[in-house]
């Protein structure tokens, strides 16, 4: 089977092939790395709570050269095998070899080497993963040019991201339980997601075909490439919107595990039940998130979807201590919100694609999927670093069965506060971006037209007669 992009709509089991590549960002890095990595870093290796925080925002500032650069890089090959394909499988063994070592304790007994070796593991985790997420993702314009059918690829995608997140919630107490020590089940879960993650981008290179006339197309300077995508409202609107809401989850997955265990008075293996009902829900509410995208614009089907999300997280500040049944409510409830997050910023950043073709006559998969990551990879960190220094400053401390006023204020208000509010900066941000329906088949009528006045100049007057 082989899977080519084309102006047709697609079949289910080719939209299913191409969305096995969220397995890494989903379990690796979308679920065990921001749920676990914080707490593995202070509370297993010995880290202290700030310095991690630090070093994983030192790796968003290495993102900042290393996203863009992937994706301008990207879109500047040209050979047999496409623009996108070479890299993914030239990154795939290493992602999974430093994503192994990422859960692996040192023999190391200072505490400043063992930050070190996490740092610069890190660092080379992430240049690896940036090797195959950044071109996966530059894929997804390419593969359908219609804005509808791009929600739909972006659905199936999310849908694996999704339970492949849950099956690895689900998979984890298991893995705790087996391995007889925390340290020893991270090493393994380290070993065995890696392996697996790089499985589907083998198969994706060899059944993708890229589009010809997107790999013919001319290419500008890096500084022109930035310089259009900079000056584009829609991109601007779906970057920050996508950013938001992923900062939001990568705030509540950093924290959750924390306020489980120290306020709601959860045992540390069953945090993972909790992960997994939010994942649960949000595969549920798929069809749903898909059906409000079709019957209203994408963006205000993440208006509606991700306002009852942020009220669920107000709602939350008011859950007293050790109560576990109100909790488990809104982790069901969330997975609208969830799921709109995975699908529709997607779904509406690929739609910028035309809009910056439209303006410059260059497509940009490649940089604007760069820049994307960024953003997000930088979400993920800040969130990170700041419940890392949070917990410092309000006096947490590592496997304490208590923890005093302040640290639990602290988890708390990052737990529903702040992703609320990050939530609502969201919501004013979708609401105003440009790009509708009629808008984009606009674009993709006039594009066609010029692509095919290059394809076929018209005649000049000396070769009449």
């Amino acid at each position: 089977m082989q899977l080519s992009a084309s102006d047709r709509k697609l079949k289910w089991y080719h939209k299913l092939v191409f969305a096995l590549g969220e397995f890494a960002p989903s379990v690796a890095v979308g679920t065990v790395l921001p749920f676990y990595f914080l707490f593995f870093l202070t509370d297993v290796a010995g880290v202290r709570p700030g310095v991690a925080g630090t070093i994983l925002l030192i790796a968003r500032i290495w993102d900042a050269v290393n996203d863009p650069l992937v994706g301008v890089l990207s879109d500047r090959t040209r050979g047999r095998f496409g623009r996108r394909r070479p890299y993914m499988l030239a990154g795939a063994v290493p992602m999974a070899v430093f994503y192994a070592l990422l859960w692996f304790v040192p023999p190391l007994a200072a505490s400043t080497a063992r930050a070190a070796y996490y740092l610069v593991v890190y660092l080379l985790f992430d240049l690896a993963y940036t090797f195959v997420s950044g071109p996966y993702y530059a894929l997804t314009p390419e593969i359908s040019l219609d804005t509808d059918e791009r929600t739909s690829i972006v659905t199936y995608r999310a849908g694996v991201s999704i339970v492949t997140g849950l099956l690895a919630a689900v998979a984890l107490p298991f893995v705790f339980e087996a391995a007889g020590s925390m340290r020893a089940a991270f090493q393994w879960a380290g070993i065995g997601i890696g392996l697996v993650s790089m499985v589907p981008y083998f198969v994706l290179v060899a059944v993708v075909r890229e589009r010809a006339d997107f790999q013919s197309a001319g290419t500008a300077s890096i500084a022109r490439s930035v310089r259009v995508l900079l000056r584009n409202r829609g991109f601007w609107l779906s970057l920050l919107l996508n950013g938001l809401a992923w900062l939001a989850i990568a705030m509540v997955e950093a924290v959750f595990a924390y306020f489980l265990i120290y306020w709601t008075k959860v045992s540390e293996a069953d945090t993972p039940i909790f992960l997994a009902t939010i994942l649960a829900s949000a595969a549920f509410f798929l069809p749903v998130v898909n059906w409000l995208a079709g019957r209203f614009e994408k963006k205000w089907a993440f208006v509606i979807a991700t306002a009852v999300w942020a009220v669920l997280h107000v709602a939350l500040w008011w859950v007293p201590a050790a109560a576990v049944v109100p909790v488990f409510i809104v982790a069901v409830l969330a997975g609208l919100g969830v799921s709109a997050a995975h699908v529709l910023p997607a779904a509406m950043g690929a739609d910028v694609l035309e809009s910056v073709e439209y303006e410059s006559g260059e497509r940009q998969e490649g940089v604007f999927g760069g820049l994307s990551g960024f953003i997000q990879k930088l979400g993920t960190s800040l969130a990170l670093a700041s419940v890392g220094w949070v917990l410092e400053l309000t006096g947490y401390q590592p496997n304490a069965p208590t923890q005093a006023p302040a640290a639990l204020l602290g988890i708390r208000a990052l737990s529903t506060w702040v992703p609320a509010a990050l939530l609502v900066a969201a919501i004013a941000a979708a609401a105003a971006f440009p790009i509708t329906r009629s808008v984009h088949r606009a674009l993709n009528e006039e594009l066609a037209r010029r692509r095919a006045a290059r394809r076929d100049p018209p005649a000049s007057p000396l070769d009449a007669g």
